[in-house]
């Protein structure tokens, strides 16, 4: 999710880049308010703030310098990123072939869900769903997880995951084309077996549709219903 400036160095991601330029803007207007006359001493000051306010601005997944006039962020978090995308890759290839056991292995013992209906689900509750899951669906049209933020502490590391599915499905007896999507943020830890996944909570539903039609992720399906309309939900 990052513009590559040069080979190891990225540029400052959109966060922490609005930090940054208010800390420039800051130093800019502070040295011509108070700094003494002379450009020399106007430029030393305005690169001090700067500096401060981009230490300022770092957290514990990068790493911020100033570089001959450049600022470089350099992300501590890239190896874990791609050691879950392969994970992730492992678990839309076990959603492919409807097994059970290898997304039994991509979990912990202890594996939680907090669903969006408020149920806390353990592992063999959450496995037993997408079996059953697993029974509908007749062919899958794509699978995506987009890793929308990361957070690493250590061994234990926090996505904010977006996550896209599109398949044929049996809905009310019926073979339908099924697209749903969900925001929600997932624990992972990694263990001698490397990167598990130990929880899912805070699930936002986004749109889904089957067959075209937009509807309620909160309702069960009914193909005479008609289109939902959020906007209308909420008043």
């Amino acid at each position: 999710m990052f513009d590559v400036s040069k080979p190891g160095s990225l540029l400052v991601p959109a966060f922490a880049r609005s930090l940054v330029i208010a800390g420039v803007a800051l130093a800019l207007v502070s040295s011509s308010l108070f700094a003494p006359v002379g450009a020399k001493s106007k430029a030393a000051r305005a690169k001090g703030k700067q500096a401060q306010q981009i230490q300022i601005s770092q957290d514990s997944n990068s790493k911020i310098k100033v570089k001959n006039d450049r600022v470089v962020v350099r992300d501590r978090s890239k190896p874990v990123r791609r050691a879950l995308e392969e994970q992730y890759a492992k678990i839309a290839e076990a959603q492919i072939n409807k097994d059970i056991e290898a997304m039994r292995a991509l979990r912990t013992p202890d594996f939680t869900v907090d669903t969006a209906n408020g149920e806390k689900w353990d592992l063999e509750t959450s496995l037993n769903y997408s079996r059953i899951g697993f029974q509908q669906v007749q062919s899958n049209i794509s699978i995506s997880n987009t890793i929308e933020s990361l957070d690493v502490h250590g061994d234990e590391a926090v996505a904010v995951v977006h996550q896209r599915w599109s398949r044929m499905q049996m809905k009310r007896g019926k073979l339908r084309r099924v697209d749903t999507e969900a925001i929600q943020t997932e624990t992972w830890v990694n263990t001698k077996d490397g990167w598990k996944l130990k929880h899912i909570g805070d699930i936002k539903p986004g749109a889904w549709y089957i067959d075209g039609k937009r509807v309620d992720p909160t309702r069960p399906y009914d193909p005479d219903a008609p289109p939902f309309k959020p906007e209308e939900k909420k008043q």
